[in-house]
């Protein structure tokens, strides 16, 4: 059996090897995601306090920028090393993470002391010990992060595969013991247990590549000067990324009516299943393409291949709630509140795949060391929350618009949950034609490149 596998690894390659492998992993976690995110936390959580998980995830990721930022071009880094067997500047960078991380320890300290109270008042929550929890997943899982990238560095794609596996269940055992107490801090503490998990386990399966044998070698100059340009543009994206991605977050709670806000928690974590094989093909890609582009090699048809797997399931998953969305949602009696969002779970659905799509697409250029896309990128996610914050506030602006401007936004009555998920899928759909134009130019200035030869 070991021999026909291996025969099967050889004749479809390591992407698609290893793309499945995780994939498979993957998904024996994502039933217990889903069992958690779909019944555990329906149940406990009530429904006044329901719509408040997300954005108290969000804001933890914001409160994790400074770890967040690092592992990005951590895992280029890391891939390039290892790909030339220079196993003493990976144990260099670790020791550098490690350093990294005291201090943006206290840079998130600094964070929390200012952000969380104001976090906490217009999420409409009590704080008790969400803030001390929030900070501890802030540091926590960015930091894992670091340890993931390692693993998926080195190529210790079987390791990874292993900790996608146990991470679920070890989550989930967490928060069954946590939640009955008071259910967002048992979710929070469950957040926590997986990038800790992730950590320890890393630990273990980089002991062999990082033990005493293997001497620490310092970075040249040269090292840390390719480090420092490569970071700036990755600092722009996971900054802008994460601070707008936890606004509107927080919009859809803080804006919406209670029952709607906790409408969308249920639909979207039903829509997310999109983003799944995505995210397995990323895991797998970011240290090929790094190692592609160090080398010389071609990339050709990996990116032909990124899009079809990400972009084939979710269309698919698009249309199985367009016929049978009423049906999902009647099935579980803590989701039948949420019947009547249906249609709107499709939209959100076929939002998420393209936004996954886009977003594989960002991942791939930062690999290569590309960031030409930051030029419109970066307006798109401005617009995408901006949009949603202008035409819900829309009383800040009289006196500063025409009376007219500002009438005709009233009109609108943006602060609804359909208008907030119609003009996601619109400012998603825009980008997404954005990128094919990009495509089709680098790929017509090739081909005259070539002819040119």
């Amino acid at each position: 059996m070991r021999k026909y596998l291996q025969l099967l690894h050889e004749k479809i390659g390591d992407f698609w090897w290893y793309s499945a492998l995780v994939f498979v992993a993957t998904r024996v976690g994502d039933l217990i995601q889903a069992f958690i995110g779909l019944w555990l936390v329906p149940k406990y959580v009530p429904q006044s306090e329901l719509g408040a998980t997300l954005p108290i995830v969000q804001a933890a990721s914001t409160l994790g920028i400074p770890l967040s930022i690092l592992v990005i071009p951590f895992a280029r880094w890391l891939t390039i090393y290892s790909s030339r067997g220079e196993l003493g500047k990976v144990k260099r960078l670790l020791k550098i993470a490690f350093l990294f991380a005291g201090v943006a320890f206290l840079v998130t300290m600094v964070f929390a002391r200012l952000l969380l109270p104001a976090f906490f008042e217009r999420a409409r929550i009590e704080e008790g010990s969400l803030g001390l929890l929030i900070l501890a997943a802030g540091i926590a899982t960015p930091f894992s992060g670091v340890f993931v990238n390692a693993l998926q560095g080195l190529k210790r794609f079987n390791a990874l595969a292993v900790l996608q596996s146990v991470f679920a269940p070890i989550r989930l055992v967490v928060m069954l013991v946590a939640m009955p107490f008071r259910a967002i801090s048992g979710y929070m503490l469950g957040q926590i247990a997986t990038p800790v998990t992730n950590i320890i386990g890393a630990c273990i399966a980089l002991q062999k590549d990082l033990s005493h044998e293997v001497k620490s070698v310092p970075l040249g100059r040269s090292d840390i000067m390719d480090m420092l340009r490569y970071s700036m543009p990755v600092v722009v994206y996971m900054t802008s990324g994460i601070v707008m991605g936890s606004w509107q977050s927080l919009l859809f709670r803080q804006r919406l009516p209670e029952i709607e806000s906790a409408g969308y928690y249920m639909i979207s974590r039903l829509a997310e299943t999109a983003t799944y094989a995505g995210a397995a093909l990323v895991s797998v890609m970011t240290p090929i393409i790094a190692e592609t582009k160090a080398r010389g090699l071609s990339e050709k048809g990996l990116l032909t291949k990124l899009f079809a797997g990400t972009l084939l399931p979710g269309v698919a998953l698009t249309l199985f709630f367009l016929f049978f969305g009423d049906w999902v949602l009647g099935l579980v009696a803590v989701w039948r509140d949420y019947v009547g969002y249906s249609n709107l779970m499709t939209i959100l659905t076929l939002r998420t795949c393209l936004l996954m799509t886009a977003s594989v697409f960002f991942t791939y250029e930062i690999s290569a060391g590309r960031f030409r896309f930051l030029l419109y990128w970066l307006p798109f996610t401005l617009l995408d929350t901006g949009g949603l914050v202008a035409l819900t506030g829309y009383g800040a602006f009289y006196g500063i618009l025409p009376d007219g401007v500002v009438d005709w936004m009233a009109s609108l009555r943006a602060a609804r949950l359909s208008f907030f998920i119609y003009w996601l899928l619109g400012v998603t759909t825009l980008q997404a034609i954005v990128i094919g134009i990009h495509l089709l130019l680098r790929h017509r200035c090739a081909t005259r490149k070539g002819g040119a030869r």
